[in-house]
């Protein structure tokens, strides 16, 4: 009987599916083999072992997190494309938990897939803080600044049994934030 092949694309999608299904600590191997139906050997003609599954998932995990930020800016500028971002963020890590742990995974070097994922999705928020009148330099730290609120908050939250009883608290965060971050500057919408 013929060995059954992978490709990568499916080895991702069955990654990504068991990480939300069963949470990105429990992804294993075998765990994905299962899910393709195939020997766990497989697996290495396109990873090398538990961490690149890990790192796979990781960032597939937060190019589908840009992808969902830079769809909710779409149309919007300014104070309403943070906040439609600032949403899209959380309701992916919400509907995403497996996915959305992954992307707490750090890269393994600054010039892995992961790392540049990582900078994609920082670009989505330099690019709406330079669409609000911000320079360059300016943008990326309200951006990076920005990022890593969220994401530490959402990290925080991800370890609680009820996230909808943190909605106050990250309307607060994100209210505080673009006071902050967006305080007079010529030209920001508001």
């Amino acid at each position: 009987m013929p060995k059954k092949r992978v490709t990568l694309a499916a080895l991702t999608s069955a990654a990504v599916l068991v990480a939300d299904r069963d949470g990105f600590e429990a992804l294993t191997l075998n765990g994905v083999a299962a899910e393709l139906d195939v020997a766990a050997s497989t697996l290495y003609t396109h990873i090398y072992g538990l961490d690149g599954l890990k790192s796979l998932v990781a960032a597939a995990g937060t190019r589908n997190l840009t992808e969902a930020v830079r769809n909710s800016a779409i149309g919007a500028s300014g104070v309403d494309a943070l906040t439609a971002m600032a949403i899209a963020y959380r309701a992916f890590a919400l509907s995403h938990p497996g996915q959305f742990a992954s992307t707490l995974l750090p890269p393994r070097s600054d010039l892995d897939e992961l790392a540049a994922t990582n900078e994609a999705l920082l670009e989505v928020f330099v690019l709406v803080y330079r669409g609000a009148g911000l320079e360059a330099d300016e943008a990326r730290l309200a951006a990076r600044a920005l990022r890593s609120a969220i994401h530490g908050f959402l990290a925080l939250e991800h370890t609680t049994a009820t996230p909808s009883e943190h909605d106050a608290e990250y309307r607060y965060l994100l209210d505080a934030l673009q006071l902050g971050l967006l305080h007079d500057h010529a030209g920001v919408a508001r």
